[in-house]
């Protein structure tokens, strides 16, 4: 036969596959059947020196891909083909690794169709590329025949794409020693020869990696579970730290012996990147954390508990502890809370041993170090908490190592977020203890006692006992003998609203002691505010005869909404009580309301909280909350029928506004008791008979 007609030997190809060939390829081409034990045999010859050779791998092989590797396909001379199936084309998918697209392919076996175009196409560019690679393919031998083992051995074993792939390309021999490899993975690795060779592989990294390594190695990459690509780090001869993703790959060589396959690439910088974005994405969630458990409701203790909880976890750290200055003087600093134990609880070691670092953190109101041999091991730093000038205490974190600057900063972050944490709690206790004392003036201290009534009031100010409401009611007696109750809303908030309050309550309170009568006092009131121009204020007034009986009523309004009237028997009105506000029209008239509260009978009094709490959102109607009256009668037999009615409509309104409730809520309830029941006669007469037996 010419030595430059083409052959196609057809390994494990279906006969149906001949004629497609034949067609495409032409009379021009010997197409044989070859068997894969022989195939080999076939394929032998000096490179760019044998007839151009198509190899067709069908998928009737089970491991085409050790064929590939067995005749070594090059592209002055000899391509091949490979057919994959479900089974084989896990093998295969390496071929583009290994080969070149113009020396080796592989179809899967649904693109069977495809394979005489592609077989015309490769051996179109064998053609071409004959002269070429003929003299290529010398040059290659010569080299190969040289002394030098690990390059002899790559050209044959790698070709020449992998031995100048920018990928790193390993051999290793069954027992682990590397035995040939390409320029890049010397470079990766540091190999030169002939030291190298006969190397374990195990022996460039640490020992601590060697079991995991083998482990790895021996996976050949293909196996249920094993990981392609691990990564190993290890140090280079020049101290500097490496990071490596190996990925084996079990392969033959020209002699058919098995070989480990190894793909070498250095991801240090890779990883590097990939830490430090990890780090920061932790740190910026520290400050996340800690910025939303210090502005969080709840005591400052728990909420320090979860800022060095977060602490620890985000920056790997084996303690984390707050000192808090307890005395103005700043003179004694007390251990607070702990990520790893209970404050209250046994005092942990690193807590003794830390106390003297953290005194000196607070005198110098600077950061430090420190290390304590045989205690625990762990680097201690620790940050003084400071704001406004003011040292409010000392954060502390431990870890087995030295932090790194980033972890440094964000631990320094943490403490003042922490430190101004601190401080507004500070505040708010300042500001809730001043309000209070601002508000105890402007309420009863205690309701008078008013015997054969249950008197009963509840008030709750908008913004967590911060801001001084403008809701007040009252409750005494005149000089006559008959009582008043009093409800009432000043226009606005704070301090302003509180002078406000305190010159309408002492007002009420002196007119009331010459006559009670509700057009003389709401006169004088009104009159009070608009010679101080304060703005208005909305008021309900009652005067309770108990002089009477049953109790009669004397109700007058002054912009404020309409009371509600509960009878003994359930059935809950509003009662047509108006009037205009105090304080803004001038001359003004307040009507004035008779009723009877007979026995079992309630009248209730509320500011607008119950029915405007949200604004102009979702109003409530007076008829809504006698609804709710009705519907909630006092348990039988309690002796605080009153109390328990407080306690429903503020218990209601909370849960009707909820988290849009923006006003101050207050309600006052007087209910008339039934009287004891009048003892049966046989009964009265066994009483007197004791009684005589008494004396």
């Amino acid at each position: 036969m010419p030595p430059d007609r083409p052959r196609v030997l057809l390994v494990g190809v279906l006969p149906g596959a001949v004629s497609a060939l034949q067609a495409v390829l032409g009379p021009g081409a010997d197409v044989l059947f070859v068997p894969p034990e022989q195939l080999v045999d076939h394929t032998q010859g000096v490179r760019g020196e044998r007839r151009p050779t198509l190899v067709v791998l069908g998928q009737e092989l089970p491991s085409p891909f050790g064929l590939v590797h067995a005749v070594r396909p090059h592209p002055a001379d000899l391509v091949v083909i490979a057919v994959s199936t479900a089974e084989t084309e896990g093998d295969l998918a390496a071929l583009p690794l290994l080969f070149s697209g113009d020396r080796a392919r592989h179809l899967p076996v649904s693109q069977a169709d495809r394979l005489p175009g592609v077989a015309r196409e490769m051996m179109t560019a064998l053609g071409r590329q004959r002269t070429y690679t003929t003299v290529r393919a010398a040059a290659q031998y010569r080299l190969g025949a040289g002394t030098a083992i690990s390059r002899q051995m790559g050209d044959h074993l790698f070709g020449e794409f992998l031995t100048q792939a920018p990928v790193g390309a390993l051999m290793l021999d069954a027992s682990g020693a590397m035995a040939a490899w390409n320029n890049k993975a010397a470079d990766i690795l540091d190999l030169a020869e002939p030291e190298s060779l006969g190397r374990p592989l195990t022996s460039l990294f640490p020992e601590t990696l060697h079991a995991r390594l083998e482990e790895h190695l021996a996976s050949s990459g293909g196996e249920p579970g094993a990981d392609p690509g691990a990564v190993f780090e290890r140090l280079r001869p020049d101290g500097a730290a490496q990071a490596l993703r190996l990925a084996p790959q079990q392969v033959l060589d020209l002699e058919g012996r098995e070989r480990r396959l190894l793909l070498v690439e250095d991801i240090t910088e890779r990883l590097r990147a990939q830490r430090q974005l990890a780090e920061r994405t932790s740190h910026a969630l520290l400050s996340a954390e800690v910025a939303a458990a210090m502005t969080a409701p709840g005591p400052l203790p728990e909420r320090l508990e979860r800022c060095v909880t977060a602490a620890v976890n985000r920056l790997s750290a084996v303690f984390a502890c707050v000192w808090a200055v307890r005395t103005p003087a700043g003179d004694r600093l007390d251990h607070t809370v702990c990520a790893d134990g209970p404050a209250d609880g046994p005092t942990p070691a690193h807590v003794r041993v830390r106390q003297a670092l953290m005194e000196r953190v607070a005198a110098e109101r600077r950061p430090a170090l420190d290390e304590v041999p045989g205690e625990d091991s762990t680097v201690c730093v620790g940050h003084p908490l400071v704001s406004g000038g003011e040292l409010l205490g000392v954060l502390a974190l431990g870890s087995t190592a030295p932090l790194s600057s980033a972890a440094s900063g964000t631990l320094e972050g943490i403490a003042d977020q922490m430190a101004v944490g601190i401080q507004q709690d500070r505040l708010l206790h300042r500001l809730r203890a001043t309000t209070q004392a601002l508000e105890h003036p402007l309420l009863p201290p205690h309701l008078p006692a008013l015997p054969g009534f249950d008197l009963a009031a509840r008030y709750h100010p908008h913004g967590s006992g911060l801001h001084i409401g403008g809701d007040f009611y009252d409750a005494f007696a005149t000089a006559d003998g008959r009582h008043v109750l009093v409800l009432g809303d000043v226009c606005g908030k704070g301090p302003a609203a509180a002078a406000i309050t305190g010159l309408v309550r002492h007002t009420l309170w002196a007119a009331a002691q010459h006559t009670p009568d509700p057009a003389h006092v709401l006169d004088l009131v009104d009159r009070a505010l608009r010679r101080q121009r304060t703005p208005f204020c909305t008021l309900a007034y009652v005067v309770v005869d108990t002089t009477v009986t049953p109790a009669r009523l004397h109700l007058a309004s002054a912009g404020h909404p309409a009371p509600l009237l509960r009878r003994a028997n359930g059935g809950t009105t509003v009662l047509d009580v108006h009037g205009p506000l105090l304080g803004a029209l001038g001359e003004v008239h307040h009507p004035v309301t008779e009723t009877e509260l007979l026995p079992g009978d309630t009248l209730v009094l509320y500011t607008d909280g119950f029915t405007e709490g949200a604004g102009s959102y979702h109003q409530r109607e007076s008829e809504d909350l006698a609804a709710v009256v009705a519907k909630q009668p006092p348990p039988p037999g309690t002796a605080r029928p009153a109390d328990h009615i407080t306690a429903v409509l503020m218990e209601d309104a909370h849960a009707w506004w909820g988290e849009r409730l923006r006003d101050d809520l207050a309600v006052l309830a007087l209910t008339a008791l039934p009287s004891a029941p009048a003892p049966a006669p046989a009964a009265a007469a066994a009483a007197a008979a004791e009684d005589s037996a008494a004396g």
